[in-house]
């Protein structure tokens, strides 16, 4: 979790430069229309005043968030509690941050801004209507997606999941199916 926190101050750091928002669409490499049937396993919708939601595992609790994650960004941590019947020994978690955009006001400003910082595997996508970037950091074993907040301008919000899931499929599609989850927050909800 030292990790996380680590590479969550540093992205923010790197992102907290002045005011910025989404100014144009950017060109993305695909879009993503999750539905809940594609989730290798049975989930809950956690929605967000921010303006999206994520479909987790039923199963999973939320984690207490510690005074230094909040002075960080970091707002929401679910996890699995070390293991769980779906994944077995493997602790898996979800943290959700936010930080200032800076400078930062198109997609591909996040992209580039991902990339200088040594994220892997950076690409631009639209999960189910909201822009996003998606990113690895195989060092500290998490990966997650970036996206300009949907109501407020000026501020990134991130998703997160660790750990990535090489070598183990199942782990490797539960991160994948919560961090294409990722979607506007409903009207009614």
């Amino acid at each position: 979790m030292k990790r996380l926190l680590r590479a969550m101050l540093m992205l923010a750091l790197v992102l907290t430069i002045g005011a910025g928002a989404l100014a144009e669409a950017a060109e993305v490499a695909g879009r993503i229309d999750f539905t809940e049937n594609i989730a290798p396993y049975e989930g809950k919708w956690v929605t967000f005043d921010d303006g999206f939601r994520l479909y987790m595992p039923k199963d999973w609790s939320r984690l207490d968030v510690t005074e230094e994650q909040a002075q960080a960004g970091l707002f929401y941590s679910e996890g699995n509690g070390g293991s769980d019947a779906l994944v077995g020994d493997v602790n898996m978690r979800v943290a959700v941050s936010f930080a200032a955009a800076g400078e930062l006001t198109a997609l591909d400003d996040l992209a580039r801004d991902y990339e200088a910082v040594g994220f892997t595997e950076v690409t631009k996508l639209d999960l189910n209507g909201i822009q996003a970037v998606t990113f690895v950091n195989r060092a500290d074993d998490y990966r997650g997606v970036a996206f300009y907040h949907t109501m407020v301008p000026g501020y990134v919000m991130m998703v997160y999941v660790t750990p990535c899931g090489a070598g183990n499929q199942t782990v490797n599609d539960v991160g994948s199916a919560i961090l294409c989850s990722l979607s506007p927050r409903d009207a009614h909800e």
